[in-house]
């Protein structure tokens, strides 16, 4: 659509605004995001329907991508956030509390602390427990002819295996659904309609999380909010309010991107059945299959961060404060780094080298070995107990574009 028109510096090209809802309506704007790869500098977009942010630079391409990511003291994750507004309905001083809102000393030290609890070993333990949880999801719609693969398969299942793992019970699940779209999908009208005041919610996560450790003060137990109330690092632990803001990170982190991966991978498989045919009958390529879709569909469309200094980037000049977005959905398929980007192809080279867990810096995705572990089993148990699966009826997605996710995929058994 757009990238005809921005063979030259138009005027349509410097109005270009990647904030714009209506740019999104059809889909992910592949066309710009290709127009921006081919720039000399950044791309910048006014924000029009958010004047008072400022606007934000674009980094689209995979190289800027894992340079940037290197460079907190000049890319800071800390100074405005990691999303396209500075208040989301949760203050940035409160933003800063979570460690992907944060910048060393404090993330280096926060991280060490937490990272005990991601280890191999740990994530290991999950994995009876991640396909019994998968099965029992797909048993609930076994027997149906249709049914929506989003709504009734992709977001029960991260739900439980993140509570589990947080050691919440399941009749509480809905409620961490709830809690994490209210802080992750903002922007999207029908989610919003969901809740009135952030920061009640924001209160009311404080309080469960509070419960939750006193329970475990009584009771210890083997999940891991005890082990964030017992993980130190030379004699340091987290205080409570550290420990429940990184229970907010770890309901979101745990529902969103798997829920969209999933989601965004299962309906590839049912566009291609020659691809989806290849995985039933060889399963051992469905780690390669996860890889793929995982780079084709990243759970989150971008990360951002805001310049601490005045600083010439790609012959951009980007202000002290500016705003500057990380696209994964873009990196991920430049062509500079990805032959043939749009291709869904489980033969590629280097299959994992994508950056759908971050640009490999310090912020590289504590969770990518629960993640790949989780989606491995989740489209293995699929393609075993439903091989006949046929999409029924158009995907839309959710209204965020912070968020890469389907809200809706139809299915029916064939």
């Amino acid at each position: 659509m757009y990238y005809d028109l921005m063979t030259s510096e138009t005027s349509a090209t410097k109005e270009l605004d990647l904030a714009d809802p209506s740019l999104w309506d059809e889909g992910v704007p592949w066309d710009a995001f290709e127009y921006m790869q081919q720039m000399d500098g950044l791309h910048f977009s006014p924000q029009k329907n958010a004047p008072g942010e400022g606007g934000f630079w674009s980094v689209v391409r995979f190289e800027d991508i894992f340079e940037i990511s290197r460079n907190f003291e000049t890319f800071s994750s800390e100074r405005r956030g990691i999303f396209l507004l500075d208040d989301v309905g949760a203050p940035l001083d409160i933003q800063r509390l979570q460690m992907i809102s944060m910048d060393p000393p404090r993330h280096s030290r926060l991280k060490k602390i937490v990272g005990s609890a991601f280890t191999p070993a740990r994530i290991a333990q999950h994995e009876d427990a991640i396909r019994q949880i998968v099965n029992g999801v797909l048993d609930s719609v076994a027997d149906r002819d249709e049914f929506d693969l989003v709504a009734e398969v992709a977001r029960p299942v991260p739900a439980r295996v993140i509570g589990s793992m947080l050691g919440t019970p399941p009749e509480d699940d809905e409620k961490l659904v709830h809690w994490t779209n209210v802080f992750t999908a903002f922007e999207d009208p029908e989610i919003r309609k969901q809740w009135d005041d952030t920061q009640e919610v924001l209160e009311e996560i404080i309080e469960y999380c509070g419960h939750q450790m006193e329970l475990r003060r009584q009771n210890p137990t083997d999940d891991l909010v005890s082990a964030l109330m017992n993980a130190e690092v030379d004699g340091e632990r987290l205080d409570d309010l550290e420990i429940a803001t990184f229970f907010i990170l770890l309901m979101a982190a745990g529902n969103d991107s798997t829920r969209a991966t999933y989601s965004g991978i299962m309906k590839t498989l049912l566009e291609q059945p020659e691809i989806k045919n290849r995985l039933i009958e060889d399963p051992a390529l469905i780690p390669a299959a996860v890889e793929e879709g995982l780079r084709m569909n990243p759970a989150f469309a971008f990360m951002g961060r805001a310049a601490a200094r005045d600083v010439e980037y790609k012959g951009s000049q980007i202000k002290e404060g500016d705003r500057v977005l990380l696209w994964y959905l873009a990196s991920n398929r430049d062509p500079a780094r990805f032959e043939n980007p749009h291709v869904f192809d489980l033969d590629r080279h280097d299959i994992d080298q994508h950056q759908a867990f971050g640009g490999k810096g310090r912020h590289f995705c504590l969770g990518a070995a629960l993640a790949r572990l989780e989606l491995k089993i989740w489209v293995e148990e699929t393609l075993r107990r439903m091989p006949d699966l046929e999409l029924n009826g158009d995907c839309p997605r959710v209204r965020a574009l912070f968020l890469n996710q389907y809200s809706s995929i139809p299915v029916k058994r064939a």
